[in-house]
């Protein structure tokens, strides 16, 4: 069996949890044989994935793209939360947590408390401000979704307040009881996914809207000289009433940055944080390790068998 999950060429915290968690709890149940597949941390779910191979799912949840046509050659373990479970007709009981949760059985002793509060934002919204120089100026410790896991988990543990717009980082801020607040800035952030994991520990998912920023000397800088054209040449277009397609985003850096700044730096110090209980982080580590079991248990009688 292959472990399956999306690989950012950049990097991204959530997904890259993956091998992490995934070699530490259960390496036994690797190896390279390329016709089982595991889907575990990420909204992976989807027509996209792989037809051929036999996909056994732990703990991913659906939200992008379309269902996927759901026949023999899946087996679900558990998932994300209810709203995946329901999606997809299964048990409820199946609706366990994210399994970044399983952080909290193998990772190091807790670093020493740093007292920061910290920003993640969305590894997409890296494309348009520039959020290391903002949390700098909001007098926040960033997080980038970039970095390596392992640093970035002892950054969040000895924090006291995560700021999110990255939905990995409030869990595993939850995972390891650190208070966070979420945020949204743009449209690329999902809802249903955020509804579906909080729902598993029975929260409430209420974002904090901070404005939306668009820096465009930091698009420029991101983007390469055939799209900066691309998009000049759109926007050429547009104002002709020729293009009817998605314009790109209009910068508007100063102002807007200003009011991003003191939205963060007034959530820092004013906003209300979420945890949540720990009757149900308890529970839902619980079930998660019985469905581990279980998926051992399976992966091992398999090869056995051959």
């Amino acid at each position: 069996m292959k472990l399956f999950y999306y690989k950012d060429p950049k990097g991204n915290f959530g997904d890259d949890l993956n091998p992490w968690i995934w070699d530490a709890l259960a390496p036994e149940i690797f190896d390279d044989d390329p016709s089982t597949l595991l889907v575990g941390i990420g909204t992976l779910i989807n027509s996209k994935a792989p037809v051929r191979p036999r996909k056994l799912v732990f703990g991913s949840g659906v939200g992008y793209h379309a269902l996927p046509a759901i026949d023999d050659k899946w087996k679900f373990y558990c998932v994300r939360g209810p709203r995946s479970a329901q999606r997809l007709g299964l048990d409820p009981s199946l609706a366990m947590t994210d399994p970044a949760v399983l952080l909290t059985r193998m990772a190091p002793p807790a670093p020493p408390y740093s007292g920061a509060v910290c920003y993640m934002p969305h590894h997409v919204s890296l494309r348009y401000a520039d959020w290391r120089a903002i949390c700098a100026k909001a007098g926040l410790a960033y997080l980038d979704p970039a970095d390596d896991v392992r640093i970035t988990v002892a950054r969040i543990r000895s924090s006291r307040l995560v700021i999110a717009e990255a939905m990995h980082a409030a869990i595993v801020a939850d995972a390891f009881r650190v208070p966070w607040i979420p945020v949204a800035c743009y449209d690329h952030i999902l809802d249903f996914k955020w509804i579906d994991w909080c729902a598993s520990l029975r929260m409430a998912y209420r974002p904090h809207s901070i404005p939306r920023l668009w820096d465009g000397h930091h698009m420029a800088a991101q983007a390469g000289c055939l799209q900066r054209l691309r998009t000049g040449i759109k926007r050429g277009l547009h104002r002709a009433g020729l293009w009817r397609g998605t314009m790109p985003p209009q910068p508007n850096r100063d102002q807007a940055e200003d009011a991003v700044v003191f939205a963060l730096s007034a959530l820092a110090a004013r906003g209300q944080p979420t945890l949540s209980g720990d009757s149900a982080h308890h529970a839902a580590v619980e079930r998660l390790l019985g469905a581990l079991h279980a998926l051992k248990r399976d992966c091992m009688a398999s090869k056995q068998a051959r």
